[in-house]
């Protein structure tokens, strides 16, 4: 049994590409659903760390004055040689409101999945969705989707 857990273990390691994450400015422009408000994203993600989870530090404003600003970790899985690649982040942030939807208070965690291609200098691609919630700290907790565009520029 030890033995078979072992080479499993070996097998996913090998198909899961090691490729060494250089730190890099997230843009992205999109929308926030259901408010119809267009919204403007900023992201450092650092080099890979503890777990080989990458330190994460946004800010975003949208045209309806709301605004948010938070810190976190992100995860991202790439292809062999493709290019291509998906990353998932969560930070745990400040929100405020503006004239946007009333989230129930302050405190807010952003929560996004982005997938894309990266191009041979470096340069990433993609589309990307998130989601703010509270976590149920406040009631009411509705939540708040965008989804967005993006790039990448990696810092060298």
């Amino acid at each position: 049994m030890k033995t078979l857990i072992a080479a499993l273990v070996a097998a996913l390691v090998t198909a899961m590409p090691a490729f060494a994450e250089s730190p890099r400015i997230f843009t992205s422009i999109g929308q926030q659903q259901s408010v119809n408000s267009t919204e403007g994203q900023m992201r450092y993600i650092g080099p890979r760390a503890f777990w080989n989870l990458q330190p994460v530090l946004g800010v975003s404003y949208a045209g309806n004055g709301s605004a948010y600003i938070g810190a976190g970790s992100a995860y991202t899985l790439r292809s062999d040689n493709s290019g291509l690649f998906a990353r998932l982040s969560s930070i745990a942030g400040i929100h405020k409101r503006g004239s946007g939807r009333n989230l129930g208070g302050p405190i807010q965690f952003r929560t996004s999945i982005d997938v894309g291609v990266m191009t041979s200098r470096g340069t990433e691609f993609g589309i990307g969705a998130d989601h703010r919630s509270s976590a149920r700290i406040y009631r009411p907790n509705p939540g708040l989707n965008t989804v967005y565009m993006f790039a990448t520029l990696p810092l060298r």
